[in-house]
């Protein structure tokens, strides 16, 4: 980069967070600035699975982005997701792919998702991307903030900052100085192995709860070569107490339980198994300032129960985008303009993110999930009604009603 680029919006990260709200802010005509500390593509760790609300939020960008996502090869249809109770019972929900507003899901590497969505972005000419550019410090000069790479050089001054690039409190603490030192995380793992048999033409993903890791799971995300994104995670706080470190733990799992063990017989791994943090959701947080809004992780807006981000990141881009609109209009970048972002992501995504809490600590009773998971695995009224929750908000409202786990043990 030569001069310190100036511009109205500057977005830091090209995940689907920030690449969310620069695709939005392009098809507006607002120009931005879209920075990445890593030249595409990039690896990026993560259990690869793309929602059902992933796949809304694509239609709703372009529609175009979802059958070219299919049609491009990199992505692997899902039509049914399995859970695996800590006693080892199964039960299948479908994705209803039938029902065209259910949309299915899809598996796709993060390192080819991320630069699908680039690629798409770089076609508007209002979108500025530079890669392999490290934000180190932020500085404010003027009601302006100024963008400091690691030699102290100023990158870029920018009116409003839509930070997307992780949890990185030490800078998120140069925009809001109030923000906590430290917060709690999960802590997971993954790896790529080939030849993991067990599969079958609904590339189901499947959630293993198994004892060593209540409230969270083992994961199996399978492609269609034959393929799969194996991984486990932890609350940080229970990470730490465990003997084995969660590389350790995942292949010893996989050799504990025959289940697993059966389908690795054959299986190599390719790369290495690398770790990550998610930083989830644990209660509202400041999320808007002056000059600021905090997007994706950032925001802690990862699903304490499932594990979802990207979908939840990709709502933060909309609506950040749209926010820095209002700004721009207004000429108003202030917290009394930001303010209203945070309003409507916590109106929008709030109430699904605090049952995840709801659900986490049910999660650790494992008496309860073999009940629920095994009268599901033999009755079909329940397994609708589960399948039911993951699409619709009023079914979901049921789970903070005592009554509703009398019926759904009971199968009423």
């Amino acid at each position: 980069m030569g001069d310190s680029i100036k511009s109205d919006i500057t977005i830091i990260g090209a995940g689907p967070a920030g690449i969310t709200a620069a695709l939005t802010l392009g098809k507006k005509g607002i120009p931005c600035l879209l920075i990445d500390k890593y030249q595409f593509p990039r690896e990026k760790i993560c259990g690869d699975g793309l929602s059902g609300k992933v796949i809304s939020s694509l239609n709703k960008i372009n529609p175009l982005y979802v059958s070219g996502l299919r049609d491009s090869g990199i992505a692997a249809g899902s039509q049914a997701v399995r859970f695996y109770s800590p006693g080892l019972k199964m039960m299948e929900l479908s994705f209803k792919p039938d029902d065209l507003s259910l949309p299915s899901g899809l598996i796709c590497k993060r390192i080819d998702f991320d630069n699908y969505l680039l690629t798409k972005a770089l076609t508007f000419p209002e979108i500025q991307f530079e890669g392999g550019v490290q934000i180190n410090k932020m500085t404010r000069n003027n009601g302006n903030i100024l963008l400091h790479d690691k030699s102290n050089k100023i990158i870029a001054e920018t009116r409003l900052v839509l930070f997307a690039a992780g949890a990185d409190l030490t800078l998120i603490r140069q925009l809001d100085p109030s923000c906590p030192v430290s917060a709690e995380e999960g802590l997971g793992v993954r790896g790529y192995f080939e030849n993991v048999i067990g599969s079958d033409h609904k590339h189901a993903i499947e959630i293993h709860f198994l004892k060593e890791l209540l409230p969270w799971y083992l994961w199996i995300f399978p492609f269609s070569d034959g393929s799969a994104n194996v991984g486990l995670a932890l609350p940080s706080s229970l990470a730490k107490k465990k003997p084995l470190s969660l590389k350790e733990l995942l292949y010893f799992l996989i050799e504990k339980y025959p289940h697993l063990k059966n389908r690795f017989i054959n299986a190599k791994l390719t790369g290495k198994i690398e770790a990550n943090r998610l930083p989830y959701y644990t209660g509202p947080i400041q999320i808007a300032g002056d000059n600021y809004l905090l997007l994706g992780d950032a925001a802690r807006l990862i699903d304490p129960f499932t594990g979802e981000g990207i979908g939840n990141a990709m709502v933060s881009g909309f609506l950040a985008a749209e926010n820095a609109e209002e700004c721009l209009k207004k000429s108003d970048f202030s917290f009394s303009g930001t303010q209203n972002y945070q309003y409507k992501i916590y109106e929008k995504l709030d109430p699904e993110l605090a049952l995840g809490l709801k659900l986490q600590s049910l999660a650790r009773r494992k008496r309860l999930l073999n009940l629920v998971i095994g009268k599901a695995s033999r009755n079909e009224k329940t397994r609708n009604f589960i399948s039911e929750m993951l699409y619709k908000a009023n079914t979901k409202r049921n789970l903070n009603k005592p009554l509703f786990y009398i019926k759904l043990i009971l199968g009423l």
